[in-house]
């Protein structure tokens, strides 16, 4: 009788076990079931294109008229439903013919691409604002490398897909006065008077074509020692100037 007894209790505590064990587990299994992984998105981007077509181009490099692809930016800029805005054009001028650009700006990303587009040139302006640009464009600026008066921009020069023909290194351009040595050594050594020799503008080196070329405007004596003012490009190759043109 109490063998008997005592098997039925051992029975009835291993069945009271069973049925704890199978509750915890179907409740750690609704626990889990219960959590979702969320994952942070947001509603796809309003994208705002133009395409201006072909621009003029004064001797500097800019754009000129009404028609512009600054005028452009800041009309889209005042639309509060573009996200990111994208605009193509070309420029023609003394600086080239028909040289395909675009700007891209993305609002979220706060990050603003002058593009070259025949050769992925890409310049990088991260961390532009909204209200940075606008001041920007409102003030008459006209070269991204200002940027950083009006917003804390980041900039970098992208040339990890660069596929440019120019022949040799890129020279390397002062970030003080925009200056370039070769080309400054090459006037000096060609002037009538070194000494008088005063730089007064500077482009940025850009690639054209198997060239890097650079603008660059200056003064000094000629040969009556009259100061003449004079405002060429420099095309180089090989850190060598190789020929240069007049800009009248």
């Amino acid at each position: 009788m109490k063998l008997l007894l005592n098997t039925k209790i051992y029975f009835l505590i291993i069945v009271t076990i069973s049925i704890l064990i199978g509750c915890n587990d179907s409740k750690t299994s609704d626990d889990n079931s219960s959590k979702i992984e969320l994952k942070e998105e947001l509603p796809p981007a309003n994208i705002c294109k133009s395409d201006l077509g072909v621009l003029k181009m004064d001797v500097n490099g800019y754009s000129i008229g009404k028609k512009t692809e600054l005028n452009e930016l800041k009309k889209f800029l005042k639309d509060n439903s573009c996200d990111r805005i994208e605009i193509t054009y070309q420029l023609k001028g003394s600086y080239g013919d028909n040289i395909s650009k675009k700007i891209i700006y993305d609002k979220r990303e706060k990050r603003l691409q002058d593009i070259y587009t025949l050769n992925n040139v890409i310049e990088d302006y991260k961390n532009v604002s909204p209200d940075g640009l606008k001041k920007f464009l409102e003030a008459g600026e006209k070269s991204f490398y200002s940027l950083s008066d009006y917003t804390k921009s980041e900039y970098d020069f992208n040339n990890r897909e660069m596929t440019n023909k120019a022949v040799g290194k890129k020279p390397l351009q002062s970030e003080w006065d925009g200056s370039v040595e070769v080309i400054k050594q090459f006037i000096k050594s060609n002037a009538k008077d070194a000494s008088s020799i005063e730089f007064l503008e500077w482009s940025k080196v850009s690639p054209l074509d198997e060239y890097w070329i650079v603008r660059c405007k200056y003064k000094g004596s000629n040969s009556f020692g009259a100061s003449v003012t004079e405002n060429k490009w420099f095309y180089i190759q090989n850190e060598k100037v190789v020929k240069t043109k007049d800009i009248l």
